[in-house]
């Protein structure tokens, strides 16, 4: 394995394992944050407010982050150093003052994101008004000041193909943000008698806090690192010099692909958010409910299901910096090696991990919130839907490691429509699960787009990886069929609609689970052709591998 497949195995696995924990930490904050909370319909504000932020986030952002990633990451292969370090310099600085022109928008335009809402939602007696949608997006609107920059930092971090610092400033992210969350909401709720609506603007108002100490742990590693930064300087004699108008045409003609990569998933849940309640209404579905169901469609079952796509994303920062270094020197056969090795890892994890939330939809939810046959239902379907979103995420980050993003646009603007154009129908005829059928149907075709572009211009053959992704379905139906066994002998002795039994239930299969589709996988060779030499070093760890 060369260096550079080395250096981006040993990246993936730091971010991965970041994903892990903070992935890990979310779930089970989740569980007491429902309990204060009390219900789907509280936390349905939550989702009113994420929505939008989200999106004005990668307006502030402008896809800054991974074009300086991709940026740095080509002048250094090109030796070009002092290039990096006038543009890492200034894009903070344009990451600060884009943030407080954002920020200063979303608070502004609050109450008519809030009419746009209610507008989109059925006639009715909500949980929610228009003054407490306001104010929470007036809350959260407080992070985009600070979180661009933060981002941006990253980006140049993983520029340097140093993957360290992200990975470590975001467990610390999400460790402040969970403490700040369910400190402040049990103690404005429960112990000084608060209503839910301020227990929703703490945990909105944690985003710009956590972001904050972030910020405070990527210092600590500039300041560690930054005399091998400097000292890289002197090996600069290239003589490549770019003005600040060539660096930011290059870098707004890069990052605007990664603005609207950036949103895609944002706007889909806008687009449910606009159009979920009145198709419900349209059908006789109560206004009560509709609050409840739409948190669990964008609040609680997402929350589970971003857990394997957070591994995808991981590999889409992972993988950008070494294709475009790639492919700047010509490599192509590494550039092949790179990219099927991720596909394959990517997933060799996601497609087991969306075929046991399948499954175990049930322990599932009701360990983490509570029975609800809707909720449940929504899950049941959602959870193939991370495969999509995974390979749609790496096979975006791949076109535009192969300079080909312009055709990110397209792509985009194409699922969007896809999207808009089947939610209203779907949701009317299957309900909330219809916004998830249109989701899927719109990045399936995203994923195709995107696996023809890189065929025909990255000169990448699927036909290599398309056995090995055929054994990875293989291997997850095994596992599937062993945890149907072990899971039906919990359903006939326990009653798995209580927390503590369905706990019970979901911890086993899990362990059950792992544990077959490990030994199958190393025994089948599986996976000594996605590790490669890897696969021998955990077997000497793991004996029974």
């Amino acid at each position: 394995m060369s260096n550079s497949n080395q250096k981006m195995f040993r990246s993936t696995l730091f971010l991965s394992s970041a994903s892990l924990i903070t992935q890990f930490l979310g779930m089970i904050y989740i569980i007491p944050f429902y309990s204060i909370m009390g219900g789907e319909e509280n936390l349905a504000l939550y989702g009113y407010a994420y929505t939008p932020y989200t999106i004005m986030l990668s307006i502030a952002s402008a896809g800054v982050p991974g074009a300086v990633s991709k940026f740095v990451a080509k002048y250094n292969s090109l030796g070009a150093f002092q290039t990096t370090q006038k543009l890492y310099r200034s894009s903070l600085v344009v990451m600060l003052v884009s943030g407080l022109i954002c920020f200063m928008v979303l608070y502004l335009l609050a109450p008519v994101i809030a009419d746009i809402q209610l507008a989109a939602s059925s006639d009715g007696e909500h949980v929610w008004g228009h003054d407490e949608i306001t104010n929470i997006i007036r809350v959260v609107a407080f992070a985009v000041i600070v979180v661009p920059f933060m981002a941006t930092w990253r980006g140049v971090f993983q520029g340097f193909e140093s993957f360290g610092p992200t990975s470590v400033s975001s467990v610390v992210e999400q460790v402040v943000r969970i403490t700040i969350v369910l400190v402040g909401s049990y103690v404005v709720i429960r112990m000084m008698g608060g209503t839910i609506q301020q227990g929703n603007q703490i945990a909105v108002f944690a985003a710009f806090v956590a972001a904050i100490g972030a910020i405070i742990t990527l210092a600590v590693f500039w300041f560690k690192r930054k005399k091998l930064i400097e000292a890289s300087l002197k090996e600069d004699k290239t003589g490549i010099t770019l003005s600040y108008k060539e660096m930011y045409k290059e870098i707004i003609l890069s990052g605007i692909p990664f603005v609207v990569i950036g949103i895609t998933f944002p706007m889909m849940m806008f687009i449910d958010q606009l159009t979920h309640n009145n198709a419900l209404a349209i059908v006789g579905v109560p206004s009560n409910v509709q609050d409840a169901w739409f948190g669990m469609l964008n609040i609680t079952t997402q929350k589970l299901v971003m857990i394997p796509v957070s591994l995808a994303v991981s590999f889409s920062i992972t993988i950008l910096p070494f294709i475009t270094k790639s492919f700047q020197q010509k490599k192509f056969n590494e550039l092949e090696h790179q990219v099927s090795t991720m596909l394959l890892l990517q997933l060799t994890l996601v497609v087991p991990a969306a075929v046991g939330m399948m499954i175990m939809a049930v322990p599932l939810y009701t360990s983490f919130y509570s029975f609800s046959e809707m909720g449940i239902k929504i899950l049941t379907i959602y959870a193939p839907v991370c495969i999509v979103i995974s390979v749609f995420s790496m096979t975006a980050s791949i076109v535009q490691g192969i300079e080909k993003q312009k055709f990110n646009v397209l792509v985009v603007l194409l699922v969007l429509v896809i999207k808009a154009a089947l939610n209203f129908p779907l949701i009317m005829y299957f309900h909330t699960v219809g916004a998830v059928i249109s989701t899927l149907i719109a990045l399936f075709c995203g994923v195709m787009f995107n696996f023809f572009i890189i065929k025909k211009y990255g000169k990448f053959s699927f036909r290599k990886i398309l056995t090995p992704m055929l054994e990875i379905v293989l291997y997850s139906l095994i596992m599937l069929l062993a945890v149907e066994i072990v899971y039906g002998l919990f359903v006939l002795s326990l009653d798995i609609t209580i927390r503590r039994n369905a706990i019970i239930t979901l911890a086993t299969c899990v362990i059950v689970g792992s544990f077959i589709y490990l030994v199958v996988i190393f025994k089948s060779g599986l996976a000594d052709r996605v590790l490669g030499e890897r696969a021998n070093k955990i077997r000497s760890k793991v004996r029974f591998l």
